[in-house]
């Protein structure tokens, strides 16, 4: 039988039992991992899935979960940390609509803050913008929260903005402007549309945080136990858990929080505060080191800890009815975290120098992602998690807390093999035993040979920033493409101005410099001739110190695995996005190529996952120069 045939006449049959599919054929690869999520939905069970980039992940997620929730009356919550993959998905599920004439809703949803239609918010750091929010509505000082309801019914101005966002899928933008139009608040005009929505795109907090989960679920009137939850980009989903699980406290804050106590005539709240910095100053004996929760306590214990507590949480409420935020609010948040328990938890206190003195940081790490994740995946109908880098799957389903019956899944690449030039150039190293102005003169020449054969744009990420500029030093007058460089604490407008002014050399060749990890190495598409080439320059392993490290011995005694899973598979990780920012699709052609000799070494080479494969070559110029070349005929 023809090959073409058999595939043609495969492809029309199996669409026949994913009647939401999207698109007119399901390309190779995909049709596995769509039977994978069908089955998963359909008995209540959890997926995790490598799947790589240009499989169509998306749709073949969303289609089959979605048909099988329509039928149990269940909700698909799509959940992301890029604002880039919510227009993706909203895009997918406007497809569906469109195609099969269905009637079904979808809510978009970002935090509070970015849907919030009063301009003065944009200044404000997300961690105060909740107090002002709350201060707005209990005084009725927000005519935006105030037109959402007239008379305890929905106001007319509301509905205008449901039947909006119900006539089709939705951007959260679009639905900000139309709320805006209307004076209405977005966030409550989309939480109330969450109700009757069965698919709902929203942040991992959304559903992780259980202050957000519970308020939502409050507001939408929805359950956990009827959720399909899908976890887009879920390789980032342990390190934000670990983030929001972890407290910390300055002086600086303290001094802050004193301030106030001193505004507000709060003597006895001044005192204790003087006392708590005082503890702090008298344990920092070094720059870092490891504290108990009894040795912070101890610079209080003349207090009644629940009392304190009780009178600066009022304190805090009333000075949030007239300033935005309060510091005696956050050391008491801080404090109530520190008296919680000691597993899972690493308390650790830093010394930081910087040209306005000395400031003392104590923190409350979180080493187990699962405290937020466990719960959840338990409790939820079913739970998929997927990313084009989530090798290895066990580690995964070990620190989220998956059960162990939770299949994992590792797709192909469907992508064309031929298109794509993977290869590891050993002569050099960032290893910090070897940096010196040699190996930095050597990382440039090697940067620069394999940007003069690359034809277009091509993109290097380093380790570090301090690594960026000191091979720079010597890169620079090497290329002869003009240059493109990352900075540390860009702003949103300068990255996305960085970015067009490099998509727009794409005709003579441009040359990125940015770094692992940083704002260029996720989230960004660079298809087509925007890109064709990418070099990744060392492993971007972690400093040793003793967060990281309490990190290592905790999964190591959890799990035996405390050097890969907290050190080896995280950097690597990295390293995989990094790399994965070009051919994006089955038309893009180009480079990877991955600088420094570790990379070949076996403990680290087996990271690699099974559709990259690169080959260990000297003659790498050459053969970027043949690659290039067979490209052209």
């Amino acid at each position: 039988m023809n090959k073409t045939f058999f595939n043609e006449r495969f492809s029309f049959c199996f669409m026949q039992s994913v009647p939401l599919f999207p698109y007119s054929t399901i390309r190779p690869v995909q049709d596995a991992m769509i039977k994978d999520v069908q089955i998963a939905v359909s008995s209540g069970k959890n997926l995790i899935a490598h799947a790589p980039t240009g499989l169509g992940k998306t749709a073949a997620v969303l289609a089959p979960a979605l048909s099988v929730a329509l039928k149990k009356n269940l909700t698909v919550f799509f959940l992301t940390s890029r604002h880039t993959q919510h227009a993706i998905a909203i895009e997918t599920l406007r497809l569906i609509k469109e195609k099969h004439k269905i009637n079904f809703s979808v809510v978009d949803l970002v935090g509070k803050k970015d849907m919030c239609a009063r301009s003065e918010v944009e200044a404000f750091p997300s961690r105060y913008f909740h107090d002002y929010c709350k201060s707005l509505r209990e005084k009725d000082n927000c005519d935006f929260y105030l037109n959402f309801r007239k008379d305890n019914q929905l106001s007319a101005s509301s509905k205008n903005v449901l039947k909006f966002i119900n006539s089709l899928p939705a951007h959260t933008e679009e639905v900000v402007d139309s709320s805006k139009k209307q004076s209405v608040c977005p966030y409550e005009v989309a939480s109330h549309a969450a109700k009757d929505a069965s698919v709902i795109i929203a942040d991992y907090n959304c559903l992780f945080n259980s202050r957000i989960r519970e308020s939502f679920f409050g507001r939408s009137s929805k359950a956990l136990n009827d959720a399909v939850i899908i976890v887009d980009e879920a390789h980032n989903l342990p390190g934000r858990m670990r983030e929001m699980l972890t407290a910390r406290l300055s002086t600086l804050i303290i001094d802050r929080a004193m301030s106030e106590a001193e505004t507000w005539n709060e003597n006895d709240i001044k005192t204790f505060l003087a006392s708590l910095r005082y503890g702090m100053e008298q344990l920092a004996t070094s720059p870092e080191l490891a504290i108990s929760k009894e040795q912070l306590l101890a610079a209080v214990e003349g207090y009644d800890l629940n009392d304190i507590l009780k009178s600066m949480s009022d304190l805090a409420e009333t000075v949030r009815e007239t300033e935005k935020q309060s510091f005696i609010g956050s050391v008491a948040d801080f404090l109530l975290s520190w008296m919680g328990g000691d597993e899972g938890f690493a308390r650790i206190l830093t010394v930081k120098e910087s040209a306005r003195g000395k400031t003392i940081v104590v923190s409350n790490h979180c080493l187990d992602s699962s405290v937020a994740t466990k719960s959840v995946i338990e409790e939820a109908h079913s739970v998929i998690m997927m990313s084009g880098t989530l090798t290895p799957m066990i580690m995964y389903r070990d620190i989220l807390g998956f059960p162990s019956d939770t299949a994992l899944k590792e797709y192909g690449n469907p992508l064309p093999k031929e298109n794509k030039l993977s290869l590891i150039v050993k002569d050099a190293t960032t290893k910090f035993s070897s940096r010196n102005e040699q190996q930095f003169m050597n990382l440039a020449d090697i940067c620069a040979r394999a940007a003069s054969s690359v034809q277009g744009n091509l993109a290097i990420f380093f380790p570090s920033y301090f690594l960026m500029s000191q091979i720079h030093t010597y890169l620079h007058e090497k290329l002869s493409k003009k240059v493109f460089k990352e900075h540390q604490g860009m702003s949103k407008s300068a990255k996305q101005q960085l970015l067009k002014g490099f998509k727009q050399e794409s005709l003579k060749g441009g040359v990125l410099l940015a770094v692992i990890g940083g704002s260029f190495s996720e989230g960004i598409n660079l298809p087509g001739n925007f890109l064709n080439g990418v070099i990744v320059v060392g492993l971007p392993f972690v400093q040793p110190d003793l967060c990281n490290k309490a990190l290592i011995n905790y999964y190591d005694k959890n799990f035996g695995k405390g050097w890969d899973y907290g050190y080896v598979f995280p950097a690597f990780t990295k390293a995989l996005q990094s790399a994965g920012r070009c051919i994006r699709s089955e038309t893009d052609k180009g480079v990877i190529m991955f600088v420094d000799e570790r990379y070949a070494w076996t403990n680290y080479y087996r990271c690699f996952p099974k559709d990259l494969a690169p080959k260990t070559t000297t003659f790498y110029q050459q053969a970027i120069d043949e690659f290039f070349g067979k490209a052209k005929t």
